[in-house]
């Protein structure tokens, strides 16, 4: 498994407050085989991934996921200017950020191709905006946050001049 450090298993133990002898007794495994891994050798068996992952109380998969070599990504930038709004958008794989400036008086509508199974965060750097998310209306400020989920019908009404983040993540 090149392509894998399970050396998280040690972060993911830490983060418990547990000892590697702890986890070793909680995943049925021996204390060598969580050392192995804790150092970024062995070669984990999928029996010892599954016994990890419910001792961790995570599905294998994202156990296998978190254990990926690659630590760090690229975002993809571009630029973009769209009626009254303009800012940077950025993406990775299943994530990506719009950080706007619009005036006041501006909207900023859902386009529906940008959501299937995602959530949207909403964060306000400066200004002010109205969310309408499912009927609901929010005010939000500075420092205030809004998540939903994407698919329902939204829009933001641009208060006072603002800055904010659009946050798109797949839900899992």
């Amino acid at each position: 498994m090149g392509k894998f450090d399970f050396s998280v298993i040690r972060t993911l133990r830490m983060k418990l407050g547990i000892t590697a002898d702890e986890l070793a007794k909680r995943a049925n495994l021996t204390r060598v085989t969580v050392a192995n891994l804790e150092t970024g050798g062995g070669n984990p068996t999928i029996e010892t991934i599954d016994a990890l992952s419910k001792a961790f109380q995570l599905p294998a998969n994202e156990l296998v996921r978190l254990a990926e070599v690659t630590k760090c990504e690229i975002g993809h930038t571009e630029k973009f200017k769209k009626k009254e709004a303009a800012g940077t958008h950025i993406w990775f794989p299943n994530f990506e950020i719009y950080h706007m400036k619009a005036p006041q008086g501006a909207r900023k509508e859902a386009d529906p191709k940008h959501h299937e199974n995602t959530a949207e965060i909403c964060v306000v750097l400066s200004g002010k905006l109205k969310a309408m998310v499912g009927g609901q209306v929010f005010e939000l400020g500075p420092g205030e946050a809004l998540r939903f989920k994407a698919l329902h019908d939204h829009y933001f009404d641009v208060i006072n001049d603002a800055e904010f983040l659009l946050i798109h993540h797949n839900i899992v």
